[in-house]
């Protein structure tokens, strides 16, 4: 909230309303998707102890200052927001949203090295969900690591970890000392570009570059940097627009990269994690039925399930995890009593059908 607070103001200071706006644009997209969506279980949860009550209070102080530095752009907006969230909590509060004071940037409150490793964390869950996605692999479905590169960068914070674990759904992560334990690169020269500069020389060049070692010629390539090979004795610099770094996946590894850094997940599915990924998929259905039921978030409820002999396994293992997502008071591997709501579903070569009774009905 403070990052943006002196980019908003000076850009309105200078009439720049552009800047202004992509900066709440951005800081709107982080608190939905990224605090909102993480602190879901802190809100969902039914105990009213000290971590729901602080996931509630940071989210109440950012959405007041929020709404005063988006006043200016959306009046009438903010004005029903500020109603909402401050006059019909605090009546002694200012009578409008325009009334307000504008919100001061506060410097003692910004950590930049905890600013640093959330960055970080975030970019290696970025990357880590473009693994799975080019692999095909379901982010409901487990995995066993997660690797990354990031140069110097090679440590954070345990809660760090444990964000991207969480993000990936992998069972454990770390950094590794160099990209090539991840990827194999081959780097070609661009023939158009090249073929005419060398003339005859080109095929010598090709071999000089098939010597050179590929990791970092692909470091350079990605710093924008030159690449330095010795050409019938002569030295030359190759430049990063005239090579061309194709990199492929070690073995058993699914990969995407940036600038700066190089993120992986093991994509070997073994039969256990397999399991759980059915489990987090039959947490999906009965969750999905529950909203088309019209149920709470926090109701509980009482579930019948019948599956096919595929999905017994999985209940077995993985009962209690399924209550516990779904707020089941009890789980019955039987057929749904007649009367109740059922749906069915098929996924995965597997069939179940769902029913389900709100506690106390």
């Amino acid at each position: 909230m403070n990052q943006i607070v002196p980019t908003v103001t000076e850009a309105l200071e200078n009439s720049d309303s552009l800047t202004a706006t992509l900066a709440l644009g951005a800081f709107l997209d982080d608190l939905s998707n990224w605090y909102v969506r993480r602190s879901r279980r802190r809100f969902w949860k039914s105990e009213h102890d000290t971590d729901k009550n602080d996931a509630y209070a940071t989210l109440y102080h950012v959405l007041v200052k929020f709404v005063r530095l988006l006043a200016p752009f959306t009046p009438f907006v903010t004005e029903a927001i500020y109603q909402n969230l401050v006059r019909s909590v605090y009546p002694g509060a200012d009578e409008s949203v325009h009334h307000t004071a504008w919100p001061q940037y506060d410097g003692s409150v910004v950590d930049p090295a905890l600013l640093e490793q959330m960055e970080l964390a975030r970019q290696v869950a970025s990357l880590g969900l473009a693994a799975r996605n080019s692999a095909g692999l379901k982010v409901r479905q487990p995995l066993s690591r997660g690797l990354a590169y990031a140069g110097g960068r090679r440590s954070l914070e345990a809660e760090f970890v444990e964000i991207i674990t969480d993000e990936l759904n992998v069972k454990t992560f770390e950094f590794v000392e160099q990209a090539n334990q991840l990827v194999r690169y081959q780097v070609l020269p661009d023939n158009k570009l090249l073929g005419p500069r060398f003339g005859a020389q080109f095929p010598r060049l090709r071999t000089a570059l098939a010597a050179a070692d590929p990791a970092t010629v692909a470091a350079n390539v990605q710093a924008g940097l030159p690449v330095a090979l010795e050409l019938d004795g002569q030295p030359v610099d190759l430049k990063p627009q005239e090579l061309l770094v194709q990199t492929h996946p070690v073995e058993g590894l699914a990969v995407a990269a940036d600038k700066t850094a190089t993120v992986a997940v093991d994509a070997n599915v073994t039969p256990e994690l397999r399991l759980e990924g059915l489990a987090r998929e039959i947490v999906r259905r009965v969750q999905d039925f529950r909203k088309q039921s019209g149920l709470d978030i926090a109701d509980r409820i009482h579930l019948y399930l019948a599956v096919s002999a595929g999905l017994e396994p999985v209940l077995e293992a993985h009962g209690a995890y399924i209550m516990s997502e779904t707020l089941a008071l009890e789980l019955q591997q039987v057929t749904p009593p007649e009367g109740l709501p059922t749906t069915s579903a098929t996924f995965d070569g597997e069939e179940m059908t769902i029913g389900l009774r709100k506690a106390g009905d």
